[in-house]
């Protein structure tokens, strides 16, 4: 039989690697000596010690290594596959985040309301009223328009629930928008359909604002970002 030593030089398995294997049950030695605890494999073992070789340095895990004799190996390569496409997905929007915050700097999250609902009894003209107003993506999966790009403080939804299917006693809703141009985003909200019920004005105690009706009944704030 061959000592731990000789298997690592044959295998291309590091003594490390097979202790770890060994403790985990993956790559048990033949025998191990009960006084010393020096362990020994057979010839026979070469094989299979070189496959776990190979695996490891695509750093498959060792779970689904124990599942190669049963599953097969291009079973269990391409798992693998999948899970390293998941992993370079979350590295690509990692790495899109850090430039986004290099271009706008880190932001220091606060709690803030970053989410309201309102109901329509026309959700195709609500619909088509924010994004010609604000310009905002719809997204109908969910039902919302989202305002700025998660994780970046202007990230906000609006969702639009259809009053037909989901009825709500509590009547229309009011919430505020920061816009980059009050007097613009006024004058375009007007455009796309919506009621005045405030112009443009300057308070001492906030930002130059206004109010507008969409056709839904919602009163929207808008105030100078």
């Amino acid at each position: 039989m061959l000592s731990i030593g000789s298997f690592s030089l044959v295998t291309g398995l590091s003594i490390t690697a097979l202790r770890h294997y060994d403790e985990v049950g993956l790559l048990t030695p033949a025998y191990v000596d009960p006084d010393t605890k020096y362990r020994r494999y057979r010839p026979d073992q070469v094989g299979e010690a070189r496959l776990y070789a190979a695996l490891r340095r695509l750093q498959v895990p060792v779970d689904a290594m124990r599942t190669v004799r049963e599953r097969g190996v291009e079973a269990v390569l391409s798992e693998h596959r999948e899970r390293l496409r998941a992993r370079a997905d979350s590295l690509a929007q990692l790495i899109e985040n850090v430039e986004r915050h290099l271009e706008k700097g880190l932001p220091v999250k606060t709690r803030r309301i970053a989410q309201v609902t309102i109901v329509t009894d026309d959700l195709p003209t609500s619909i088509a009223f924010y994004r010609d107003a604000f310009d905002a993506a719809y997204h109908e999966e969910i039902g919302s328009f989202q305002f700025g790009a998660y994780p970046d403080d202007d990230f906000f939804l609006v969702t639009v629930a259809d009053q037909k299917q989901h009825p709500w006693p509590g009547g229309p809703a009011r919430f505020g928008l920061l816009v980059d141009d009050l007097d613009a985003a006024h004058a375009r909200a007007l455009t796309a359909g919506a009621v005045e019920i405030e112009a443009p004005a300057d308070k001492p105690w906030k930002p130059r604002s206004s109010t507008v009706k969409d056709p839904g009944g919602n009163h929207i704030d808008l105030y100078q970002g």
